[in-house]
């Protein structure tokens, strides 16, 4: 809509400060546009285009239904909602609907972290059935099905690894991207290839857990991705100033933090509580998270070592990034690549001991962590890292769920997100460092929509870890206090809801 305002008119004054709170505007001169769907904001006078023919499938939630009609409507949209709010079903609720409206020869492609493709196509399989074919596209295979020369379904699902130079848009006319935090790094080989496979499709949706409300920046990427903004400096030159700084060095403008979730309410929806807007709360039948701090002594070895590290009987503060790694790996057992003498495995092996009816997930940070801890616990454990291929991953996966396999090693970039496995109702931490994204998202594998039980989290933690340890815990205790306040903004300005 456009509408050419008057200076010296009080009214239109006022029209121009009801155009100054909409999610998206601009002036050109004395010209305001803003999209039709605002005008009844503006003028009283609702102008909004007719809605598509969109049927939300029945077995959705009501705000599945919602919130996939609203990404309909908008075309180009971003679901940010707690882990175990089902995105899943919305994405392919969503794709139901692209490929109903586009040519027969259009396709839309998936792409999900390696070890959630599979979860995907199964759920796809389980309430969709012939209705909404779905092929799994392997990595070699990715080109050749995106030119349309390969594949019997318009909806394909792939992993990032999969995403290379030489994958062309071909017959795509929509993406989905599946846990969408990994556009986090705009300039990785993944997020690169992301933006020039959609670039210039008119169907867009990405989807991901509520970022943590101090890395803003997050939806950065997704604005590129979904053309809200040109560039990541664009939308940074919005909100944001540049403090210089190595760390924190981006930081919100002074009065922005209204402005800057109005404005992705234009193109997005942050959920972590149904009811903030009105549906039901599904979020209040997952049982409750109860965590354990348990303290492991030192060894001699390992006090020699940060004395050495950082010049102090006792590691006070975590330090720089550098210091941080470096003590975080001798709480494992190594010190500058060197084994040293560690209680952590054992402790962890007679821990996952005390519950030996229940499945255990132990998150590790390390490569050596890891190896240590699968060697202590031999053959009672199975452990996935990045060399495990992927056939066993798959199997180590089913054996978990199926209660064959009680304790399962691994790490939260391998696992931490998308999987639902709430067959674990115990979880071990090895160790935290820095990321509160990676601790939550770990915890949430199992703790969803559909968990019976209580999951019991367990943090064994050394003097060496403590200061890292509780950096993240109080992230974890500021972030629910920050996202009520970010919906209720995103309440107050969003469209439709």
């Amino acid at each position: 809509m456009r509408l050419t305002l008057d200076t010296s008119k009080l009214d239109d004054y006022r029209t121009f400060l009801r155009i100054k709170r909409l999610p998206n505007y601009r002036f050109i001169g004395r010209v305001a546009e803003f999209p039709d769907e605002y005008a009844h904001m503006v003028t009283g006078s609702d102008v909004r285009a007719k809605l598509p023919d969109y049927q939300p499938s029945e077995f959705l939630f009501d705000y599945q239904k919602d919130i996939a009609r609203m990404a309909v409507v908008k075309n180009k949209y971003a679901i940010f909602a707690d882990c175990g709010l089902g995105k899943t079903l919305m994405f392919l609720d969503w794709a139901k609907y692209v490929l109903s409206v586009l040519p027969d020869d259009r396709r839309i492609l998936m792409v999900s972290p390696l070890m959630v493709v599979d979860q995907t196509a199964e759920e796809c399989e389980r309430w969709y059935g012939d209705t909404l074919p779905l092929d799994v596209v392997k990595a070699a295979d990715l080109a050749d099905w995106t030119a349309g020369r390969t594949g019997k379904a318009r909806l394909g699902i792939t992993n990032f690894e999969a995403l290379r130079e030489d994958v062309p848009q071909g017959c795509l006319a929509g993406m989905i991207v599946d846990e969408s935090s990994m556009l986090k790094s705009h300039y990785g080989a993944w997020g690169r290839e992301i933006l020039r496979l959609g670039r210039g499709l008119r169907w867009k949706l990405a989807g991901t857990g509520t970022p943590a409300p101090n890395d803003r920046i997050e939806y950065a990427n997704h604005a590129v991705f979904l053309d809200a903004e040109p560039n990541v400096n664009a939308f940074l030159a919005r909100y944001f100033v540049n403090r210089g700084e190595k760390a924190n060095r981006w930081e919100i403008k002074p009065h922005a933090i209204e402005p800057f979730y109005r404005g992705l309410s234009h193109w997005s929806i942050f959920l972590t509580n149904p009811a903030t807007y009105g549906w039901r709360d599904h979020s209040t039948d997952i049982p409750p998270i109860d965590v354990h701090i348990e303290h492991v002594p030192l060894t001699d070895d390992q006090i020699a070592a940060i004395q050495n590290e950082t010049g102090q009987l006792f590691a006070t503060h975590a330090g720089g990034i550098g210091t941080r790694s470096r003590l975080g790996q001798i709480a494992k057992g190594t010190c500058r690549g060197e084994a040293i003498d560690t209680r952590k495995p054992n402790y962890i092996r007679r821990m996952a001991e005390r519950w030996p009816e229940e499945q255990t997930i132990i998150w590790c940070l390390y490569n050596a962590e890891q190896d240590q801890i699968a060697a202590t616990f031999g053959e009672a454990a199975a452990s996935m890292d990045g060399q495990t291929p992927y056939d066993q991953r798959k199997k180590q996966i089913a054996d978990f769920k199926a209660g064959r396999v009680r304790t399962l090693i691994t790490k939260p970039r391998i696992l931490g997100f998308g999987l639902n496995l709430q067959c674990a109702t115990r979880q071990i931490f090895s160790g935290l460092q820095d990321s509160y994204e990676q601790y939550y998202q770990a915890v949430k594998r199992s703790n969803r929509v559909g968990s019976t039980r209580k999951l019991n989290v367990h943090i064994p933690v050394t003097d060496a870890e403590r200061p890292m340890i509780e950096t993240v815990l109080d992230k974890a205790d500021r972030v629910q206090a920050d996202a009520e306040a970010q919906e209720r903004i995103f309440k107050e300005h969003a469209y439709g809801w």
